[in-house]
């Protein structure tokens, strides 16, 4: 994007924040290794304690554990199968809320990080990584799955005005 295209007014809110959503979100979920957890548990199927660590490379066992607690109480997790030898985690609604999230995570480092994310450092679109009806379970039916061409250009965003206001289409 050029910066003459990004828009330099403020975007518009229909409603007014207490306090800002993002900031709410990343209470938990942007502490360290938060994210990869989820994404252990939701994409690799990695939901016990020495799977995740074999699968997250510098991650400590104390991490682990904390990250899982703190996670399973924030209601992102819950424990579904416990025995004397081993526990499995999974993910709550909240959790798999937040499986679109890490879907634009994986396209955004796909994209921008194609040379440390793949070894022939080639830039892949999600279609490329992910069967397309994965992308429909986690992204919901209306989000297109784009593909050949259409798949290597970011999707257009909507005019706007100098005012931050979408400008209006032409019947």
């Amino acid at each position: 994007m050029k910066p003459s295209e990004v828009p330099v007014a403020p975007i518009r809110l229909k409603v007014s924040f207490a306090n800002c959503p993002v900031e709410a979100s990343l209470g938990v979920l942007g502490r360290k290794w938060a994210l990869l957890i989820l994404r252990n548990i939701a994409l690799f199927r990695a939901t016990r304690f020495n799977e995740m660590l074999r699968v997250t490379p510098g991650m400590t066992k104390r991490v682990l554990a904390m990250r899982l607690n703190e996670l399973e109480r924030e209601g992102f997790i819950v424990r579904s199968e416990r025995s004397l030898k081993y526990t499995r985690w999974a993910l709550t609604e909240k959790g798999a809320d937040v499986l679109p999230v890490l879907m634009t995570l994986v396209q955004f480092g796909a994209k921008w990080h194609a040379e440390r994310v793949f070894s022939d450092q080639k830039v892949r679109p999600l279609i490329g990584i992910f069967d397309s009806a994965y992308i429909r379970r986690v992204l919901g039916p209306t989000e297109p799955v784009r593909t050949g061409r259409a798949a290597r250009r970011p999707p257009l965003a909507a005019p706007v005005e100098p005012a931050g206001r979408p400008v209006a289409a032409a019947t």
